[in-house]
């Protein structure tokens, strides 16, 4: 499925696992030559928590080499934090190492793939060799918390695709999807079980040190780090990292002096860290970081995330309020990259979650490609999809096979295990054409996705209409949808027809054609009344084609009656409307990313920084109203009473 493939696609790119394995016994090397000789660890200092705000971006995401200094790949004009570990306390471990102990200098149960192989030393010619370790053969024990089997019955399996790609073993207690949206409390962490009360009592002082509660954890897992192997350097990814405080406790560290962890703001200026056990220590994880175990023995740290408690309250006023969920032994969970998902939810959200009804030429193609940016967000068959005009079926005779004909153009079943997952398309001729999009759109998807209308000067909007219809550039396809209508035909031509056709279907009543001028008082009678609801039927039913994007180039700018239609079809809190001059980076306090915020709240969505705010499906051209006064003034007195006040 398109669901599968994209999922284990970002699974596998996600593992850091990706480095060369040329480069990791690089690294490992180095690393041996620094606990050889003995480097001491950088002082414990208490700076408290790591402030949030310096970890919103990587503190060197692209290191650039200045040719002035020998120190390669220091970023020039940089201003890096001024420290990055926290050395916030120290604490008894022992409760904790009681109750994993056992097993834990066993393999993991899945082989290591051979990026994670053991890198060991040839005594005879230094060279490395890669070797794999062999999965145990013991029976599983229900006190042995690193079993795989045993956590996959008693507790519950996730994936963690570069620790498990590097062999690490992992006893998950609290673990969360990337957007912090909900919060999985996993049976051995649950004190209404044994193994969970014993786990909150040992953890317990940690939290004291650190001065936070339960409910502010959002992960918290016991690592397993094999001997032999390193975790090079590189920074962690995802939303979670700006909004958490990332922290470690060594807990069974056989000899601190043979393991090595370094954090630093760049490549070339990381410090070690002491991994006496007990040591609870914060790190900035957007800085560089990197371990290696070199002894005989796996290195075991606690690693655990916490937020600060307002933001729960700023994720509720996102729409999108953090869920805790409490997991039972043994239950299954579908993962993406990016989001975890119970099972046991599969098909509970109904697709499409939403659609961009248009206008057409009013940004909808760039919002919608923003949108999609989203890691939550997948990408329908089409963007376009005219399900409910171009693409309806009426051969099709029941609902449910109209239904399956047009959810297939959202990958449903695919989606059915991921309802964290949505989807939705663009088909910006909707909002004109409701007359056939509102009857079939309430007949297939009867839980009413959320509906987006995209507004722009009306003026502008006809005249990028009339470009892009008119312009001959375009695959062959494109060229054929857009028609042939108006490749001969002027500019004024165009709207005049229009027009026209409006007013012998009884739709401008107030319009003078020959003065071009609007009489207002019979505008105010005829707005909103039965008589312009009949004319407007009269003119979708007649002057849309399906054929053709040549049509209506003035009425797709009448956004209020558009409007009118939909509004009395769908609850009002289904629609968001915004307008296209919003989206430029002139507006004030607004532009790209606010516009896309304010979508990801109407879908009750995470919110997401957009990488790429260029804009989509744009074309340059000289104004062809330059000049032609008279044309403007006409088209502006046209319009003003149509003018939608969102």
């Amino acid at each position: 499925s398109i669901i599968w493939r994209t999922t284990h696609h970002n699974l596998q790119k996600s593992r850091m696992g990706a480095t060369p394995p040329e480069e990791i016994a690089k690294q490992y090397a180095e690393a041996c030559t620094i606990v050889e000789s003995q480097t001491p660890c950088a002082p414990r200092v208490d700076h408290g928590e790591v402030p949030l705000h310096w970890k919103e971006r990587p503190t060197s995401p692209s290191p650039i080499a200045n040719p002035n200094t020998p120190d390669e790949g220091i970023e020039v004009g940089v201003s890096y934090p001024d420290w990055c570990i926290s050395s916030r306390g120290q604490v008894d471990v022992s409760p904790i190492v009681k109750l994993i102990s056992e097993g834990v200098n066993e393999p993991a149960c899945t082989p290591p793939d051979e990026i994670t192989k053991n890198v060991t030393k040839n005594k005879n010619n230094g060279t490395k060799k890669f070797l794999s370790k062999k999965t145990s053969g013991k029976a599983s024990s229900s006190s042995n918390l690193w079993r795989e089997q045993n956590a996959a019955t008693n507790n519950v399996k996730l994936t963690r695709p570069s620790h498990d790609a590097w062999g690490i073993k992992k006893i998950i207690l609290i673990f969360c999807d990337d957007f912090l949206h909900t919060i999985y409390t996993l049976p051995w962490y649950q004190p209404r079980n044994k193994v969970g009360k014993n786990m909150h009592a040992a953890i317990q002082p940690i939290l004291d040190t650190l001065g936070i509660q339960q409910h502010q954890l959002v992960r918290c897992l016991l690592a397993g780090l094999p001997p032999g192997v390193t975790i090079p350097v590189h920074h962690d990814t995802g939303e979670w990292v700006k909004h958490t405080h990332r922290v470690h406790v060594p807990i069974i560290v056989p000899n601190p002096d043979k393991v090595l962890f370094r954090c630093g703001p760049t490549d070339q200026t990381l410090e070690r860290v002491d991994c006496t056990p007990g040591h609870v220590f914060e790190m900035n994880n957007q800085a560089k970081h990197a371990v290696t175990n070199a002894g005989s023995e796996y290195r075991v740290h606690l690693i655990l995330d916490y937020v600060n408690p307002s933001f729960f309250e700023t994720r509720a006023q996102q729409n999108c309020p953090t869920q805790r969920v409490n997991l039972g032994p043994g239950e299954v969970i579908t993962q993406t990259r990016r989001s975890i998902d119970r099972a046991l939810d599969a098909g509970k959200r109904k697709h499409p979650s939403y659609l961009i009804l248009g206008a057409q030429k009013a940004g909808t193609t760039s919002l919608y490609e923003y949108v999609n940016q989203h890691p939550w967000v997948v990408r329908a068959k089409r963007r376009e999809t005219h399900c409910f005009d171009w693409r309806w079926d009426d051969t099709l005779q029941s609902t449910n096979e109209r239904r399956r004909h047009c959810l297939d153009f959202y990958h449903a079943e695919s989606m059915k295990p991921f309802p964290s997952l949505i989807t939705g398309d663009s088909t910006p001729s909707y909002l004109l054409d409701y007359y056939r999009a509102i009857p079939r759109l309430k007949e297939c998807f009867s839980h009413e996705p959320q509906l987006i209308i995209m507004t722009r000067d009306p003026i502008k909007r006809a005249i990028s209409h009339y470009v892009m219809v008119t312009s001959m550039d375009g695959s062959p396809e494109q060229l054929a949808v857009r028609g042939m209508e108006w490749r001969d035909t002027t500019l004024e031509e165009v709207f005049e027809e229009d027009v026209r056709n409006m007013k012998e279907d009884g739709l401008l009543p107030y319009w003078d054609v020959e003065a071009k001028t609007l009489d207002r008082e019979v505008f105010d009678n005829f707005v909103d009344s039965r008589e312009e609801d009949e004319a407007w039927e009269r003119y979708i039913t007649t002057r849309i084609p399906l054929n053709t994007g040549s049509y209506s180039p003035l009425a797709r700018g009448m956004y209020a009656v558009q409007c009118r239609q939909w509004f009395r079809s769908f609850n009002k809190d289904k629609f968001l409307v915004m307008k296209l001059e919003d989206m430029s980076s002139n507006s004030a306090n607004k532009g790209v990313q606010w516009m896309v915020d304010q979508t990801l709240k109407h879908l009750g969505l995470p919110q997401f920084e957009v990488p790429d705010v260029e804009k989509k499906n744009s074309r340059e051209y000289n104004d062809p109203l330059d000049g032609k006064e008279e044309l403007r003034g006409w088209l502006q007195r046209f319009f003003a009473p149509h003018l939608f006040n969102h």
